[in-house]
């Protein structure tokens, strides 16, 4: 009796240590198509008489501090895209860009808040993020510059999911 007892204890031990090792499932091939998704969707708001060919996007997934220098499935990770817009040389072309992206977003749920100030009060970047079905948290921020001489009219759009893990994939 006191041997299935132990053979028990151990069994349920194994089972207990083997689930608390099991790493969770890494929703970035999920997050990469959506935050690809929301930059386009976000670069359709702006009015296309605004808009130029020159466009330069970043997409990479981005892995936040691990407990050892060995890259772990259980790391943090997240997807972000970064979209650098140039628009047409036009008096207040960025502010007019990142008001119809404003009045968009916020019609569509997004909550807005503004998160910086640079470059003398000329540079500004305005803070987005909503909840999705599931709970997660999304966030874009974009960045948009008051006209001035000899100063390109720039837009520039950063979507970054919600925080997941590593797992097994490589980007």
């Amino acid at each position: 009796m006191l041997r299935l007892l132990a053979v028990t204890a151990v069994a349920l031990l194994a089972l207990l240590l083997g689930g608390c090792a099991m790493t969770p499932e890494s929703r970035l091939d999920e997050y990469r198509i959506e935050s690809e998704r929301l930059t386009a969707e976000v670069l359709a708001l702006v009015p296309e008489a605004l808009l130029t060919d020159d466009l330069i996007t970043q997409s990479e997934p981005r892995y936040g501090e691990a407990v050892t220098v060995q890259e772990r499935p259980s790391d943090p990770a997240w997807w972000q895209v970064r979209a650098y817009q140039t628009l047409v040389t036009q008096t207040d072309a960025s502010a007019d860009a990142a008001a119809a992206i404003e009045a968009g977003l916020t019609a569509d749920g997004w909550s807005h808040r503004r998160v910086r100030e640079t470059d003398g009060g000329t540079r500004f970047a305005e803070g987005y993020s909503r909840d999705s079905d599931d709970g997660e948290t999304w966030y874009i921020e974009v960045t948009w510059v008051l006209t001035a001489p000899e100063k390109a009219e720039l837009l520039e759009v950063l979507v970054v999911s919600p925080p997941t893990v590593r797992g097994d994939t490589s980007f």
